[in-house]
């Protein structure tokens, strides 16, 4: 995949001026809502060892990126909102961030809503839980919540149209 796209994070810059600077130096991010960019542009990317790099689980201390992969191959994200952050800043030990991802798995797309917990340890942002919500099943159709036409660039980052791509 091209380097020079804009980042799925939904920040308006460049990949390599926003989330490619924590993929490619993980435990670089400053913030708690900087490393949950990151961690969904790698799932958008799927990075799935930088996932694993960036987690200390509560749930699953032993979470493994091949672990990762078997449950988000084939999920596609669409498109992530930033509901909320509390704390989580570069001097700050904790963090929440609440957040809207959209996806698209098969002919269904659906959203996860999640208030996420991120830990700063020895000076590095860490993802350690979240409560979420998914809904999911709704059958794929133009949503223009989205703003996907079918002439424009497919969300999944290979360069067709969405209409060639994952409309189809």
């Amino acid at each position: 995949m091209p380097t020079s796209f804009i980042c799925p994070c939904n920040s308006q810059l460049n990949y390599e001026a926003c989330c490619g600077i924590y993929h490619n130096k993980p435990g670089s991010a400053l913030t708690a809502e900087a490393l949950m960019r990151s961690r969904y542009t790698a799932f958008y990317l799927k990075k799935f060892d930088y996932i694993e790099r960036t987690q200390r689980l509560t749930d699953d201390p032993k979470q493994k990126a091949a672990d990762i992969k078997d449950i988000n191959d084939t999920t596609q994200w669409i498109k992530l909102e930033i509901l909320a952050t509390k704390k989580g800043l570069e001097k700050d030990r904790t963090g929440t961030v609440s957040f809207a991802a959209h996806f698209k798995e098969g002919q269904h797309i659906g959203k996860l809503n999640e208030h996420s917990l991120f830990e700063r340890i020895n000076e590095e942002w860490f993802y350690i839980s979240g409560e979420h919500d998914v809904k999911g099943g709704v059958p794929l159709v133009k949503n223009e919540e989205m703003n996907i036409g079918r002439n424009d660039p497919c969300h999944c980052g290979s360069g067709k149209k969405l209409k060639k791509c994952c409309a189809d």
